[in-house]
Protein backbone atom coordinates (compact mmCIF):
# COMPACT_ATOMS: atom_id res chain seq x y z
CA UNK A 1 0.00 0.00 0.00
CA UNK A 2 1.62 3.21 -0.75
CA UNK A 3 2.69 6.04 1.61
CA UNK A 4 -0.24 8.92 1.53
CA UNK A 5 0.65 12.56 3.05
CA UNK A 6 -2.51 14.39 4.23
CA UNK A 7 -1.96 17.67 3.55
CA UNK A 8 -3.44 19.96 6.10
CA UNK A 9 -3.50 22.87 8.35
CA UNK A 10 -5.33 21.89 11.64
CA UNK A 11 -8.75 23.02 10.78
CA UNK A 12 -11.46 20.80 12.82
CA UNK A 13 -12.35 18.97 9.79
CA UNK A 14 -9.16 18.25 9.27
CA UNK A 15 -8.63 16.59 12.40
CA UNK A 16 -11.73 14.89 12.33
CA UNK A 17 -11.18 13.43 9.44
CA UNK A 18 -7.60 12.24 10.49
CA UNK A 19 -9.55 10.33 13.53
CA UNK A 20 -11.64 8.62 11.46
CA UNK A 21 -10.99 4.94 11.80
CA UNK A 22 -11.19 3.92 8.19
CA UNK A 23 -9.02 6.32 7.29
CA UNK A 24 -6.24 5.49 10.21
CA UNK A 25 -6.83 2.13 8.96
CA UNK A 26 -4.99 3.32 5.90
CA UNK A 27 -2.30 4.34 7.28
CA UNK A 28 -2.61 7.92 6.61
CA UNK A 29 0.59 9.93 7.48
CA UNK A 30 -0.77 13.19 9.29
CA UNK A 31 1.17 16.20 7.61
CA UNK A 32 1.20 19.58 9.46
CA UNK A 33 1.70 22.05 6.75
CA UNK A 34 2.68 25.06 9.11
CA UNK A 35 5.85 22.85 9.71
CA UNK A 36 6.38 21.19 5.73
CA UNK A 37 9.71 22.24 5.24
CA UNK A 38 11.52 21.70 1.47
CA UNK A 39 12.06 17.63 1.31
CA UNK A 40 8.82 16.75 4.13
CA UNK A 41 7.14 15.29 0.86
CA UNK A 42 10.18 12.99 0.39
CA UNK A 43 9.48 9.47 0.45
CA UNK A 44 5.71 10.07 -0.18
CA UNK A 45 4.05 8.12 -2.95
CA UNK A 46 0.46 9.88 -3.02
CA UNK A 47 -0.49 13.54 -1.28
CA UNK A 48 -4.27 14.46 -0.55
CA UNK A 49 -3.90 18.29 -0.33
CA UNK A 50 -7.30 18.67 2.11
CA UNK A 51 -9.77 21.45 0.99
CA UNK A 52 -9.25 24.30 2.64
CA UNK A 53 -5.76 25.14 3.62
CA UNK A 54 -5.25 28.17 5.40
CA UNK A 55 -4.31 30.85 2.75
CA UNK A 56 -1.41 32.32 4.17
CA UNK A 57 0.45 28.92 5.00
CA UNK A 58 -0.87 27.55 1.40
CA UNK A 59 1.00 30.07 -0.29
CA UNK A 60 4.09 29.22 1.56
CA UNK A 61 3.69 25.43 0.83
CA UNK A 62 1.95 25.38 -2.56
CA UNK A 63 5.45 25.58 -4.55
CA UNK A 64 6.35 22.34 -2.51
CA UNK A 65 3.16 20.74 -3.96
CA UNK A 66 4.28 21.54 -7.41
CA UNK A 67 7.64 19.87 -6.42
CA UNK A 68 5.90 16.74 -5.81
CA UNK A 69 4.38 16.51 -8.75
CA UNK A 70 7.65 16.76 -10.52
CA UNK A 71 7.57 12.81 -8.39
CA UNK A 72 7.30 10.01 -11.58
CA UNK A 73 4.56 7.74 -10.32
CA UNK A 74 3.24 9.52 -7.86
CA UNK A 75 -0.65 10.36 -7.64
CA UNK A 76 -1.96 13.84 -6.08
CA UNK A 77 -5.51 14.90 -5.36
CA UNK A 78 -6.04 18.68 -4.30
CA UNK A 79 -9.30 19.21 -2.69
CA UNK A 80 -11.21 22.10 -3.51
CA UNK A 81 -11.26 25.57 -1.76
CA UNK A 82 -7.59 26.30 -2.31
CA UNK A 83 -7.09 29.22 -4.87
CA UNK A 84 -5.20 26.52 -7.74
CA UNK A 85 -5.60 29.45 -10.06
CA UNK A 86 -3.40 31.00 -7.73
CA UNK A 87 -0.51 28.72 -7.73
CA UNK A 88 -0.71 25.11 -10.15
CA UNK A 89 0.47 25.72 -13.55
CA UNK A 90 -1.70 25.44 -16.18
CA UNK A 91 -4.91 25.70 -14.32
CA UNK A 92 -6.85 28.63 -13.48
CA UNK A 93 -10.32 29.20 -11.54
CA UNK A 94 -13.33 31.71 -11.30
CA UNK A 95 -15.22 31.13 -8.45
CA UNK A 96 -18.80 30.15 -8.28
CA UNK A 97 -21.26 30.77 -5.71
CA UNK A 98 -22.18 27.33 -3.24
CA UNK A 99 -25.97 26.29 -4.06
CA UNK A 100 -25.60 24.10 -1.13
CA UNK A 101 -28.92 21.42 -1.23
CA UNK A 102 -29.63 21.86 -5.00
CA UNK A 103 -28.52 18.02 -5.33
CA UNK A 104 -31.22 17.44 -2.45
CA UNK A 105 -34.59 19.41 -3.68
CA UNK A 106 -34.00 18.60 -6.99
CA UNK A 107 -32.95 21.44 -9.01
CA UNK A 108 -30.64 21.51 -12.19
CA UNK A 109 -27.62 23.95 -11.87
CA UNK A 110 -25.83 22.41 -15.16
CA UNK A 111 -23.95 20.14 -13.48
CA UNK A 112 -22.69 17.05 -15.49
CA UNK A 113 -20.52 14.06 -15.11
CA UNK A 114 -18.48 13.90 -18.70
CA UNK A 115 -16.19 11.68 -20.49
CA UNK A 116 -17.67 8.57 -18.56
CA UNK A 117 -15.97 5.95 -20.83
CA UNK A 118 -12.69 7.08 -19.76
CA UNK A 119 -11.21 4.46 -17.28
CA UNK A 120 -10.71 7.55 -14.42
CA UNK A 121 -14.26 6.81 -13.75
CA UNK A 122 -14.01 2.98 -12.38
CA UNK A 123 -12.59 5.50 -8.97
CA UNK A 124 -15.79 7.24 -8.92
CA UNK A 125 -19.30 7.50 -9.04
CA UNK A 126 -22.18 10.10 -9.93
CA UNK A 127 -23.51 10.43 -6.25
CA UNK A 128 -19.87 11.14 -4.56
CA UNK A 129 -19.17 14.03 -7.37
CA UNK A 130 -22.91 15.75 -7.58
CA UNK A 131 -23.23 17.81 -4.65
CA UNK A 132 -21.63 21.02 -4.71
CA UNK A 133 -19.05 23.06 -5.81
CA UNK A 134 -17.12 26.35 -5.26
CA UNK A 135 -15.34 27.34 -8.78
CA UNK A 136 -14.98 26.49 -12.24
CA UNK A 137 -11.81 25.87 -13.99
CA UNK A 138 -9.75 26.07 -17.14
CA UNK A 139 -6.94 23.11 -17.44
CA UNK A 140 -4.01 21.85 -19.58
CA UNK A 141 -4.92 20.19 -22.82
CA UNK A 142 -3.87 16.76 -21.60
CA UNK A 143 -6.61 16.88 -18.63
CA UNK A 144 -9.83 15.25 -18.71
CA UNK A 145 -12.76 16.64 -17.80
CA UNK A 146 -14.67 14.63 -15.30
CA UNK A 147 -17.55 16.97 -14.00
CA UNK A 148 -18.68 20.07 -15.44
CA UNK A 149 -21.18 22.66 -15.21
CA UNK A 150 -23.64 23.64 -18.79
CA UNK A 151 -25.21 26.42 -19.80
CA UNK A 152 -28.82 25.51 -19.33
CA UNK A 153 -31.23 26.82 -22.58
CA UNK A 154 -33.40 27.84 -19.73
CA UNK A 155 -30.82 29.80 -18.60
CA UNK A 156 -29.20 31.23 -21.58
CA UNK A 157 -29.71 34.50 -20.83
CA UNK A 158 -29.35 34.79 -17.50
CA UNK A 159 -26.33 32.89 -16.47
CA UNK A 160 -25.70 35.28 -14.03
CA UNK A 161 -28.52 34.30 -11.76
CA UNK A 162 -29.02 31.88 -9.86
CA UNK A 163 -26.93 33.29 -6.58
CA UNK A 164 -26.11 31.91 -3.56
CA UNK A 165 -26.52 33.29 0.30
CA UNK A 166 -24.01 35.72 -0.63
CA UNK A 167 -25.20 37.07 -3.64
CA UNK A 168 -22.08 34.94 -5.84
CA UNK A 169 -23.93 33.30 -9.25
CA UNK A 170 -23.22 29.62 -9.17
CA UNK A 171 -24.41 28.73 -12.97
CA UNK A 172 -22.23 28.28 -15.89
CA UNK A 173 -19.98 31.10 -17.36
CA UNK A 174 -20.92 30.94 -21.13
CA UNK A 175 -17.60 30.27 -23.28
CA UNK A 176 -15.86 28.63 -20.43
CA UNK A 177 -14.70 25.06 -19.96
CA UNK A 178 -16.46 25.19 -16.45
CA UNK A 179 -14.68 22.03 -15.33
CA UNK A 180 -15.20 21.28 -11.68
CA UNK A 181 -13.13 18.12 -11.66
CA UNK A 182 -10.56 16.47 -13.49
CA UNK A 183 -8.14 14.33 -14.23
CA UNK A 184 -4.52 15.03 -15.61
CA UNK A 185 -1.80 12.11 -16.42
CA UNK A 186 0.68 13.39 -18.51
CA UNK A 187 1.38 17.74 -17.51
CA UNK A 188 3.73 16.48 -14.80
CA UNK A 189 5.40 13.17 -13.92
CA UNK A 190 2.59 12.55 -11.14
CA UNK A 191 -0.64 11.73 -11.78
CA UNK A 192 -2.92 14.65 -10.99
CA UNK A 193 -6.65 15.20 -10.19
CA UNK A 194 -8.25 18.39 -9.16
CA UNK A 195 -11.75 19.60 -7.59
CA UNK A 196 -13.55 22.17 -6.98
CA UNK A 197 -15.69 20.26 -4.48
CA UNK A 198 -14.28 20.33 -0.56
CA UNK A 199 -14.54 16.92 0.39
CA UNK A 200 -12.38 16.77 2.96
CA UNK A 201 -14.51 19.77 4.45
CA UNK A 202 -17.46 18.43 4.62
CA UNK A 203 -16.91 14.84 5.74
CA UNK A 204 -15.11 16.49 8.72
CA UNK A 205 -17.92 18.90 9.48
CA UNK A 206 -20.40 15.71 9.57
CA UNK A 207 -22.55 16.66 6.88
CA UNK A 208 -22.78 16.12 2.96
CA UNK A 209 -22.62 12.31 2.09
CA UNK A 210 -21.46 12.93 -1.32
CA UNK A 211 -18.17 14.50 0.09
CA UNK A 212 -17.70 11.41 2.16
CA UNK A 213 -17.39 8.96 -0.92
CA UNK A 214 -15.52 11.50 -2.97
CA UNK A 215 -12.92 11.81 -0.20
CA UNK A 216 -12.75 7.74 0.24
CA UNK A 217 -12.67 7.36 -3.40
CA UNK A 218 -9.57 9.59 -3.53
CA UNK A 219 -7.67 7.79 -1.02
CA UNK A 220 -8.63 4.63 -2.52
CA UNK A 221 -6.87 5.86 -5.72
CA UNK A 222 -4.31 7.23 -4.05
CA UNK A 223 -3.03 4.31 -2.16
CA UNK A 224 -2.66 2.68 -5.70
CA UNK A 225 0.38 4.97 -6.77
CA UNK A 226 3.41 3.29 -7.69
CA UNK A 227 2.07 0.06 -8.65
CA UNK A 228 4.73 -1.76 -10.44
CA UNK A 229 2.89 -2.40 -13.50
CA UNK A 230 0.86 0.23 -15.41
CA UNK A 231 -2.42 0.89 -14.86
CA UNK A 232 -4.98 1.10 -17.45
CA UNK A 233 -5.88 5.10 -16.62
CA UNK A 234 -2.10 5.26 -17.67
CA UNK A 235 -1.53 2.92 -20.57
CA UNK A 236 -4.89 4.37 -21.70
CA UNK A 237 -3.85 8.01 -21.55
CA UNK A 238 -0.51 7.17 -23.24
CA UNK A 239 -2.37 5.03 -25.88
Amino acid sequence: MSRIAFLHTGSFPHLADLRDPALRAMGISDVYAPELEEGGLDGFDALFVAARLHPGVLARVAPLVVDFLQTPGARVYIDGENSVGDWLPGTTETRRGTNFWGWRVGEDVGRRSVNTDHPFWQNLAHDAVHWHYHGVLTHPESAVPLVRLEVLPEHADDADGGEDPWRIPYRAIPGHPNTLMYYDPQTFPAELVVSTMDSSYHHGSGFMPGATQLMFRMFYWLRDARAEAPGEIREAAAG
